[in-house]
């Protein structure tokens, strides 16, 4: 790496990092600025919500249970893991798959200028994250335990240290990351079964975890926050380490530590940020500059297989256009593919806890109702993809344009496309669940009927939702026509497409749950009385709400499609 370094070339590679990322000074219209208002309210909406659920979670852990240094601890653990999941993805993202890599080199600056500018970038960028993580943690511990003045001033410096070794480590691990990533890059298959078993290893790993912890507690009659819990809590917090020392930074004192620990505390972590910060220092200057030009060297790396040409029908032709376009695409693939795979492993898991938690109980009734709610969910996360479906054509939307087939043959081509992916889905998670649920071994929790139900109410949900995502895009299409044209971030359409989906979860799971068991009587006359009834008025809403959504996205949609431009 040329070691030639020009601090007015960092600042000026930063300001176009910043610019890039933020904006320009140029004068956007009034709708742009009304939805990015929306949303930067609807995110402080959602954050307001969580911190107000640290602070009840802090009344647990300080006030009824007492255990002051231990939800310390645990807010440290929390905040530092997610902290450099968080960097690891931003590092890798902005330092070494960044789209003006290749840019950038062209231009008359160094490696190591380049690297300065952006890791300044990053660095600013976890901090800011850092501190929406850990300050409502901190602020909320020092109201409830009514801590000094000098205790904020300390937790913000504590903030500070506890920045550096996410953001070192995520410096150390990048390099080896995009290593593997430049190795099997062009390997699209092979890296998308590693990341589906990865998704699904991980699922099936945190679910049998919580089934075994909750079934412990339930087996040993305990609470969350019984004697014996609290107990064990204060054991596990005395061995965290390295969260234990930054823990001791805040309240070392009322936790009966003396001066001389603090003291050693933070020794320790300065010495263990200084050695990783120098491993990544070094790691990084030696291969940052060889690994971005071999990333972008790898990115030019075409297939040279010979296809022979095949005469196709109309609709083979586009199907198998529309489909290449997303396997030839890394991140369209992984997204239109991950879920619907991994999905029915997912609805197993649920409905195995729940039904180990309640086969005494009301547990047991909700089975069908929350299989419902589970499968729905991840149909909408499925077919949530169909809503960038025309938005995906980047600088090629005027191909579809100047074809000769008419605009409806090819919305029905996504269409049948996206809903088939769905609808393969539903089928394997119906038919996991009902021969694992179904069996007089699993305590019969399933019925044929339910699983039927469950299908066909599933089904007429994914193509409903189809039709409103592909018709969310056609009336707000979000193009990038920019670079590779890849869309790489979700847009609103997402959005709307997986609130939607995730609300029709919701109100089916529920009425489902509920009145499967708590009839409705008026007058003495039994309104809905039994899962049968539920099932059938759920079928007829979804029938209408798909008759709805077929009419949205069809009637005029030549005239709607013929005035999108990008």
């Amino acid at each position: 790496m040329n070691y030639g370094i020009s601090w007015t070339s960092i600042k000026t590679l930063l300001r176009l990092e910043l610019r890039s990322r933020f904006g320009s000074r140029v004068e956007t219209p009034v709708k742009t600025q009304i939805g990015r208002a929306l949303n930067i309210l609807f995110t402080l909406i959602v954050y307001a919500i969580l911190v107000t659920g640290i602070y009840y979670l802090a009344e647990m852990f300080i006030v009824r249970s007492e255990l002051r240094f231990e939800f310390l601890v645990f807010a440290t653990i929390f905040t530092m893991g997610v902290a450099t999941i968080v960097a690891i993805g931003n590092v890798v993202k902005n330092l070494y798959m960044s789209g003006d890599n290749e840019l950038l080199l062209r231009f008359p600056v160094s490696g190591a200028e380049i690297l300065i500018a952006k890791s300044i970038y990053c660095f600013l960028h976890n901090l800011v994250i850092n501190a929406m993580l850990t300050l409502p943690f901190y602020i909320i511990f020092g109201v409830v335990t009514k801590a000094g003045a000098g205790y904020y001033f300390a937790s913000i410096g504590v903030m500070l240290l506890s920045v550096l070794l996410p953001y070192f480590l995520a410096n150390l691990v990048a390099i080896p990351v995009m290593m593997a990533t430049n190795f099997v890059k062009n390997q699209f298959l092979l890296v998308l079964i590693i990341l589906i078993g990865v998704l699904c290893a991980g699922f099936i790993l945190y679910m049998t975890a919580l089934k075994s912890i909750l079934t412990y507690l339930s087996e040993e009659q305990l609470g969350l926050f019984s004697g014996e819990m609290i107990a064990r809590y204060g054991e596990i917090a005395s061995k965290c380490y390295p969260f234990k020392w930054y823990a001791m930074l805040l309240a070392g004192g009322s936790a009966g530590y003396a001066g001389k620990d603090i003291g050693l505390a933070f020794l320790y972590i300065f010495l263990m940020t200084a050695a990783v910060g120098v491993g990544a220092y070094l790691v990084t200057v030696k291969f940052y500059y060889k690994t971005i030009l071999h990333g972008i060297e790898t990115e030019k790396v075409s297939f040279h297989r010979k296809t022979p040409n095949m005469r196709r029908s109309v609709f083979g032709t586009l199907l198998h256009r529309e489909f290449y376009l997303i396997l030839r695409s890394f991140n369209y693939s992984f997204q239109y593919l991950a879920m619907a795979v991994a999905a029915p492993v997912m609805v197993y898991y649920c409905n195995d806890l729940a039904s180990t938690m309640g086969k005494d109980t009301v547990g047991a009734a909700i089975v069908p109702g929350l299989t419902l709610m589970v499968i729905i969910i991840f149909v909408a996360i499925i077919v949530s993809f169909a809503s960038t479906s025309v938005s995906r054509e980047g600088s090629a939307f005027y191909h579809t344009k100047i074809i000769p087939v008419s605009y409806t043959a090819q919305v029905s081509v996504k269409l049948f496309l996206y809903a088939l992916v769905g609808t393969a889905s539903v089928v394997l998670s119906c038919i996991v669940v009902g021969a694992a649920f179904g069996t007089e071994k699993a305590g019969n929790l399933l019925t044929p009927l339910d699983v039927g139900c469950i299908f066909a109410i599933s089904e007429m949900t994914v193509l409903s939702l189809t039709c409103l995502a592909i018709w969310a895009d056609v009336r707000s299409p979000i193009f990038n026509v920019v670079g590779d044209g890849e869309l790489v971030s979700a847009n609103k359409n997402i959005a709307v497409s997986l609130l939607v989906g995730i609300l029709v979860a919701v109100i089916y799971g529920a009425a489902t749950m509920l009145l499967g068991f708590l009839p409705i009587e008026i007058g003495g006359f039994s309104v809905v009385d039994g899962l049968g009834d539920v099932y059938l008025i759920l079928s007829v809403i979804s029938l209408v709400i798909l008759g709805a959504s077929l009419a949205m996205l069809y009637v005029n949609l030549e005239k709607r499609y013929g005035k999108i431009a990008p």
